[in-house]
């Protein structure tokens, strides 16, 4: 029997796995085997994971990153039971989740089954207690450390940010921004999503000079980061915030919204605005561009090797 059978959407979710294993807990990634406990990494795998633990006995724990205040609003979830291992939903009638309301109805329904729920912040455990009544337990995760690193001095140029294409991201006003300096900055968006369009749009109309990219090599993300004069991260709302992390740990200055994830986990290290103010912005965006490079100290809590120490705390009285 494996110690942990490790549900995760994607490799950064599985960051901390070699660590755990090299400690001697026994992590299975996919199949059916037997484990002590499963772990599910990331709400897409919830339901997957909480089937699973009903299969083999195994304890839950459920990692939840955030709860999007816009996707809950005033809404309840609706009504759902898991039988045989399926989920069957029924959608409430009137003051409903206003987005992806199955999503996170079967979200809180395996959060309040899970022998514990870890959140990576303050704020994420927050909104889990409001929202779902649910007590947390404080288990920040990581950014790439291994990969994410500095570069000799060279030549950069322009302002960088990354994450996906969505109005909650605000890169609307990275590009309102780089108008207002003269020469107009450049500016390089790497993500997806809908607000494309309307970004390439805003640009030409201002005259600022945009590239919009996606699905770069681990190589080349690491050389983005690198190659920005400053790295933006301007969002209205995160649950963890790995931008700015991999910015500083490449010796980038960054500039990021006063959001309580930010202040929480990277402390002095950026330079930051206020939110719909574009002149703070535009200020922090200069100073950054002036000031020093950022030292990586503010990073020693969120690299690998004390994301998996967190962890394997954690799932010890589990496993003993």
């Amino acid at each position: 029997m494996n110690d942990v059978r490790w549900f995760a959407p994607n490799r950064f979710c599985t960051l901390v796995v070699p660590a755990l294993r090299a400690r001697g807990i026994s992590i299975a990634l996919d199949g059916d085997a037997p484990a002590r406990v499963a772990v599910a990494m990331d709400a897409q795998v919830a339901a997957a994971a909480y089937a699973y633990a009903v299969r083999h006995h195994a304890l839950l724990i459920h990692y939840i990153w955030d709860l999007p205040p816009w996707r809950l609003g005033e809404g309840r979830p609706d009504w759902v039971w898991c039988l045989w291992g399926h989920f069957l939903r029924v959608p409430r009638i009137g003051r409903r989740y206003p987005e992806r309301a199955g999503y996170y109805s079967r979200l809180r329904y395996v959060a309040t089954r899970a022998r514990e729920v870890w959140v990576p912040t303050a704020h994420t455990a927050a909104s889990v207690a409001e929202r779902l009544a649910i007590a947390c337990r404080h288990v920040p995760f990581c950014f790439d450390s291994d990969r994410f690193t500095p570069a000799p001095a060279g030549g950069s140029r322009g302002l960088l940010t990354v994450s996906r294409l969505a109005r909650h991201k605000n890169h609307a006003a990275v590009i309102r921004a780089a108008a207002r300096f003269t020469p107009k900055l450049p500016v390089r968006i790497i993500g997806v999503g809908g607000e494309r369009d309307g970004l390439e749009r805003l640009a030409r109309e201002l005259d600022v000079p945009c590239s919009i990219e996606s699905n770069l090599t681990d190589a080349a993300m690491v050389d983005a980061y690198r190659r920005a004069e400053v790295v933006v991260c301007p969002s209205r709302f995160e649950g963890f915030g790995l931008t700015p992390m991999e910015a500083i740990a490449c010796a980038t200055p960054v500039v990021v919204s006063d959001i309580p994830p930010h202040r929480e986990l990277l402390g002095e290290a950026p330079y930051y605005f206020t939110l719909d103010d574009d002149a703070a912005l535009v200020a922090a965006i200069a100073a950054a561009r002036a000031g020093p490079k950022p030292s990586s100290d503010v990073l020693s809590q969120v690299t690998i090797p004390a994301a998996a120490e967190r962890f394997a705390t954690g799932l010890r009285p589990y496993l003993s």
